[in-house]
């Protein structure tokens, strides 16, 4: 009778065990998943020639990652030209990527819109990755704003200036998806956000530590003759025929450019009254002491009919890239608009602007302690013309004309192919606005 007892209790052991493991063992793995894990900032300068294939199958739905088996393909790298940051598309190697397609979708407008201003929504994926500039990735990620493929997706794409549907994202929100944090306004033009606690997996701002970095750039960008992206787009250019038109900046601006500066030597375009960073005190201060035409609605109107920007640089030696806010790396248009020109720019920001362009392109206004000291340096470059023609030499082997405010959807694309690692972001509200602006600086006028 004692073996029978024995066996018995053996059995009941073995029973309850297993029944601890089905109740508790998957809860834990998919804990073990939400563990965030950071990533690597590297220096990187070889890239791997991409090598295309047409055939692309679209993934399988969510099949669970498996944190022994994944592959650490996804580390983020420096670009080895200007400008210095971390953008996907410029550094990734590109023959990690799998036949598949990954799933975007545009989780609500942006303003409004909801197909965020792409033309090339529910078309071919060839159209829509050359209209985001990177058309080697066609078929390698689609993008929608339908909102019945939302259990598909791979990413979902949330503005946050816009209305989110937040009883919709957590009905359909799946365990694999990325909801993506998208904001290009500084966060003293930003909602509160304090509801959305463990709620995004990956950033995609203007932030240089965002996972996708979207820089006012993009619109505007200038790309290093020499890169790999570079290349990889004129080879698309001539295989898909796209008519991709490339400009070359002036680099050494002529004597009859110099010529024509007779307006003065600094203009700033200005149309919003508001923001933190001080810049019309700023101006009126530093107009004791040198020249200065405004214009804009808070200022002089441009000529009818002109580009602005152009007129400006065709008459002036010098332009006040003055944002609004000054917060961490908040560089907007007015920094990227008029170094495609022929006019210096002269910054008032937060960021490291060396970033961008090198020290020799432009004249940080953080380096001056005073005003006048500041306004005699101008003064001194303006009458220096070698000195003054140095300030744009660093254009000498970049073109511009690929350009997209959007083109960050691309590196999201290649960062769902390339990063599998699981990632919650505990309080995106901290991450954003702790120690994030600052009032402007008093300075000593004399």
């Amino acid at each position: 009778m004692k073996y029978p007892k024995r066996f018995l209790f053996l059995c009941c052991i073995s029973i309850i065990t297993t029944i601890f493991y089905l109740l508790y063992g998957s809860s834990y793995s998919t804990a073990l998943q939400s563990i965030p894990i950071p990533f690597t900032l590297l220096y990187f300068s070889d890239i791997i020639p991409f090598s295309s294939s047409s055939h692309v199958k679209r993934s399988k739905k969510f099949s669970t990652i498996n944190l022994n088996d994944s592959q650490p393909l996804f580390q983020s790298h420096l670009y080895s030209h200007y400008p210095y940051l971390p953008i996907h598309i410029y550094t990734q190697n590109l023959t990690s990527l799998k036949n598949i397609s990954k799933l975007i979708l545009l989780g609500n407008g942006i303003f409004g819109d909801r197909k965020w201003g792409l033309s090339s929504i529910g078309q071919s994926s060839t159209k829509l990755m050359t209209e985001l500039s990177c058309p080697f990735l066609s078929n390698y990620c689609e993008v929608t704003d339908n909102k019945t493929l939302f259990p598909e997706a791979d990413a979902v794409v949330y503005h946050m200036r816009d209305d989110i549907n937040l009883r919709e994202a957590r009905r359909y929100r799946q365990p694999e998806q990325r909801f993506v944090f998208a904001l290009w306004e500084s966060p003293t033009h930003t909602p509160n956000l304090k509801s959305y606690k463990k709620f995004f997996n990956w950033t995609m701002t203007y932030r240089f530590k965002s996972h996708i970095i979207a820089p006012y750039y993009s619109s505007n960008a200038y790309i290093h003759t020499s890169s790999d992206y570079y290349k990889f787009l004129i080879q698309e250019n001539i295989t898909k025929n796209l008519n991709l038109q490339f400009q070359k900046p002036i680099y050494r601006p002529s004597d009859s450019i110099l010529d024509e500066k007779k307006l003065g030597t600094i203009a700033a375009l200005i149309s919003n009254p508001g923001g933190s960073s001080g810049r019309l005190m700023f101006i009126k201060h530093l107009k004791r002491y040198i020249d200065i035409k405004v214009y804009g609605r808070q200022g002089e109107a441009c000529p009818t009919n002109v580009n602005c920007m152009k007129f400006i640089s065709k008459n002036y030696y010098f332009f006040l890239s003055f944002e609004n806010s000054l917060c961490r790396d908040y560089t907007t248009e007015k920094f990227f608009t008029p170094i495609k020109y022929p006019i210096v720019p002269i910054v008032l920001g937060r960021t490291n602007y060396s970033y961008f362009i090198p020290s020799s392109g432009f004249i940080d206004t953080n380096d001056y302690t005073n005003l006048s000291s500041l306004a005699q340096y101008i003064k001194e470059i303006r009458q220096d013309k070698e000195k003054y023609l140095s300030f744009f030499s660093w254009k000498e082997n970049y073109v511009w004309g690929i350009s997209g405010f959007l083109t960050p959807l691309c590196d999201l694309c290649l960062r769902l192919h390339l990063d599998s690692k699981p990632n919650v972001i505990d309080d995106i509200s901290a991450w954003w606005n702790d120690d994030a602006c600052t009032r402007p600086r008093k300075f000593k006028r004399l």
